[in-house]
């Protein structure tokens, strides 16, 4: 494995077959994930116990009122409660552009900032976070403060773990983004200064709100498009051949296949750029730390068998030799179509015939 950083913080790692393997050919994997989270960012103290803190990403404005937050600052974690929300604009400071998403939520668009009185000194610049408990693991649920999209990130990071306990032949590389909940900042630098490689095929990981059609525990969920596009059709369509045979030769493999539209992500970034690309995510529960039921902030939830299946499936893709003869179609339906027109044409132009 060889890691590198761009001058924007994105993390590129790549691994190289070793030995007689360094000159496969294949057209190479490129696995990506966002480092961030929805948060706060410390800006000032307003006086000994009050914190201003901007807030960066999307989370419905109504859920901050009085929630309890943490920054971590000075090597140590400084406990809160937000006592006001600012909204943007309203302390006469420029308000910082609103998103496209933002404007069509209105009341429910994130606040600018917060107010929050805190337990001790917070330096500027120091991140924060809701403050919730640490995580926890109950029968197949796993609960995290976080869990987009360091779930998809640690699944990234298994594979290569895997990869290189048994190695495989074909190159392949996993890309950490930053910055991603703003909308992409991490990602769009990344492709203006071409840290990625422009002949991958680009697998974008993410957690993904749970809709209406996909369950927690049936699998990670091939995502055919998002919120914005629709993915490169071919690039989706290989990972689903892949997982068909790896759920063919592997009973406790299954997967989903699903247009996520709840929410715009990287792989739409991707694509606008002219890369080939798709998305898998895992289902997510109470994505962004909002319990719909309840109307509160609570960790975010994931099924423990939907990650194990996650990291095979990855595993597969890497290791897979499909892509060598990859040419921007999708795997198998030219034959699959040819064939249902010599089966079928004799029949159209009889029957034409004889009308």
């Amino acid at each position: 494995l060889r890691l590198r950083s761009d001058r924007f913080g994105n993390l590129l790692v790549q691994y190289t077959p070793a030995g007689r393997h360094r000159r496969n050919t294949n057209r190479p994997v490129l696995f990506a994930a966002h480092m961030d989270h929805p948060g706060f960012v410390a800006t000032e103290m307003v006086d000994d116990k009050r914190l201003r803190a901007e807030f960066r990403g999307w989370v419905r404005a109504p859920y901050f009122a009085g929630q309890r937050v943490k920054f971590f600052s000075e090597g140590r974690w400084i406990g809160g409660r937000i006592q006001k929300v600012i909204r943007q604009g309203a302390e006469g400071r420029p308000a910082r552009r609103a998103t496209a998403s933002a404007r069509s939520f209105g009341a429910d668009a994130p606040p600018d900032a917060v107010i929050a009185t805190v337990s001790g000194a917070v330096t500027p610049g120091s991140p924060g976070m809701w403050g919730l408990p640490d995580a926890t693991i109950r029968g197949h649920r796993l609960r995290s403060r976080m869990c987009d999209d360091t779930a998809g990130l640690a699944a990234i990071l298994c594979m290569l773990d895997a990869i290189c306990r048994k190695p495989i032949a074909s190159k392949c590389y996993a890309f950490f983004t930053r910055a991603e909940e703003v909308g992409f900042a991490g990602a769009l630098a990344a492709v203006s200064e071409r840290t990625v490689p422009k002949n991958v095929i680009v697998v974008a990981v993410e957690c993904s709100k749970a809709i209406a059609g996909v369950a927690l525990g049936a699998g990670p969920v091939l995502r055919v498009g998002d919120k914005a596009t629709v993915f490169t059709p071919a690039a989706t369509a290989y990972c689903q051949v892949v997982a068909e045979a790896l759920a063919s030769r592997s009973k406790p493999f299954c997967f989903q296949r699903k247009l996520m539209d709840g929410g715009t992500c990287e792989s739409t970034a991707y694509c606008h750029y002219g890369y080939e690309a798709t998305g898998i995510c895992l289902p997510l529960g109470n994505y962004h730390n909002m319990d719909e039921t309840r109307g509160r902030i609570a960790p975010e939830i994931i099924d423990v068998r939907d990650f194990e299946n996650l990291v095979r499936w990855f595993v597969a893709l890497a290791a897979s030799p499909s892509f060598t003869a990859y040419d921007g179609r999708h795997p198998g339906l030219n034959d699959r179509l040819d064939a249902l027109l010599r089966r079928h044409r004799s029949r159209l132009l009889e029957s034409a015939g004889e009308a």
